[in-house]
């Protein structure tokens, strides 16, 4: 299990930046690096939304549109 603060910035492919125990990025960055976890065995992060800097509720749908379909509940993606 991790916790990750994100900032998900409005073009996909925004390199990342560092903020407070996590980063700003676009959504590809945040797929790319949250794979890269799951192929080292994590299977739980927490993506803690406290420094996004766009409003709350177009980031959520964000991440379920472009974001959610790439990992499965049951880790065969």
């Amino acid at each position: 299990m991790q916790s990750l603060y994100v900032d998900l910035l409005s073009e996909p492919d925004a390199p990342p930046q560092p903020i407070h125990l996590g980063f700003s990025s676009g959504v590809n960055f945040l797929k790319s690096y949250l794979k890269s976890l799951e192929k080292i065995g994590v299977n739980h992060v927490a993506l803690n939304l406290r420094f996004n800097q766009a409003d709350i509720e177009p980031t959520i749908h964000r991440l379920a549109d472009d974001f959610l379909p790439d990992f499965s509940a049951y880790g065969d993606n």
